[in-house]
């Protein structure tokens, strides 16, 4: 099929890439001049792993980023460790395949490369869409364009214009929590840098996250709960003082925030899940249908499983009852799964500032405090998770 993609991030680089390799061809147009990515980490699941392995570019994905051993929770005060949960050799072998961390703009640059290297020129920047005619798979550009597919798919991201076509103008709850960001240089010798793996930190009403996307650069997230600030937006500046002050007394965070310069941050809102993700031969994927709070680490894995699944689910030749029923299959499939990772981010949002840590994950996890002693028992908690998908892993325990 001729397949127009709108949106040239993570969700709609990997359904371009995993399209064209079923055989279907494929215009990516996106609105930017060029793939001037943010400066942000991410961290990338077993779940989203397998997928990019289906897709032939996992190696290049792991080579680009970092292996982290473990994911630990730890008092933000005392730097105390309240949970680890094993990864590195731990789940490649339970989930089939590693955890990886990485700054976004090495993913799409694998991304983008290897689409190139597939389908030459898929990839068409400075391109605006304008005006979108779900059932004819009709845009027109910002400069008098028309284009017309077979087939339309929305990856346009949090604001997406793609939904607001098909669905109308949506209003969107603010959570009370502003989470900022840093992209922190420092060696790992330096006393500033963070223990290795990713780490999470908590506390009462904030919790921060870090973990390394190259050798020498650490990422940072940190979330407070604030009502003087409201504005969702990826890219807005932040002031680095306040910021060394909502962690104040935390003095492993202080320590590497005092190497933040320019700290950005956003206000996050929450969404219900939608009823529908197509209309006529239009379809959203990624966080155009489904935009995660970043508390469980999932927002760029979830977008890599949509884009692989409604590849393997389209047919290869076009009508409008294939189409439909390859469209509603992919909701049916989808959306369950995608709904459930929305709620258990929710769910880890208030977790996360409750003012006893310990307690509340003790009463969460199936075996309490003593479940750090029983690696096996705090992996299983995540079996649902980093073991399904599209590509699911192939322990039968875990089927």
């Amino acid at each position: 099929m001729r397949i127009l993609i709108i949106g040239a991030g993570i969700s709609g680089l990997a359904a371009a890439l995993a399209l064209v390799r079923m055989g279907h061809e494929v215009r990516l147009l996106e609105r930017a001049d060029g793939l001037h990515e943010v400066g942000a980490g991410l961290q990338l699941g077993p779940n989203a792993m397998r997928v990019l392995g289906q897709l032939g570019v996992a190696e290049q994905v792991i080579a680009a980023g970092q292996r982290p051993q473990a994911i630990t929770l730890r008092d933000g005060r005392s730097a105390r460790e309240i949970l680890k949960v094993p990864l590195g050799d731990a789940a490649l072998r339970r989930w089939g395949a590693r955890y990886v961390t990485l700054h976004r703009a090495d993913l799409v640059a694998v991304l983008a490369s290897a689409l190139e290297a597939t389908q030459p020129g898929a990839l068409v920047t400075g391109c605006a869409v304008e005006q979108i005619d779900s059932a004819a798979a009709q845009v027109v550009t910002a400069d008098g364009q028309t284009l017309s597919a077979d087939l339309i798919i929305g990856a346009d991201g949090i604001h997406s214009r793609v939904r607001t076509a098909l669905f109308g103008p949506e209003t969107p709850r603010f959570t009370g929590h502003v989470a900022w960001r840093a992209l922190v240089a420092v060696d790992k010798t330096d006393p500033a840098a963070p223990p290795a793996g990713v780490g999470a930190w908590l506390g009462p009403r904030r919790h921060a996250v870090t973990y390394r996307v190259r050798p020498n650069l650490v990422n940072f997230v940190g979330v407070t709960e604030q009502s003087d600030w409201r504005e969702e937006g990826w890219n807005l500046p932040g002031d680095p003082e306040r910021l060394r002050a909502e962690f104040s007394g935390w003095d492993a965070i202080t320590r590497l925030l005092a190497r933040a310069e320019a700290p950005l941050r956003w206000a996050l809102h929450d969404r219900k899940p939608m009823r529908a993700w197509h209309k006529g031969r239009t379809v959203l994927i990624g966080d155009a249908c489904h935009p995660m709070l970043p508390f469980l680490a999932q927002g760029a894995a979830m977008g890599v499983e949509d884009g692989y699944m409604l590849a393997r689910l389209l047919p290869m030749a076009a009508d409008d009852a294939t189409i439909d029923a390859a469209l509603a299959r992919f909701f049916a499939l989808r959306q369950p799964r995608t709904a459930r990772v929305q709620a258990n981010a929710r769910a880890n949002g208030v977790d996360f500032h409750e003012g006893n840590p310990l307690a509340t994950l003790a009463m969460r996890l199936p075996l309490g405090r003593a479940a750090s002693a029983r690696p096996d028992a705090v992996m299983a908690r995540w079996d649902w998770l980093y073991g399904g998908g599209p590509v699911p892993s192939n322990r039968r325990d875990l089927a």
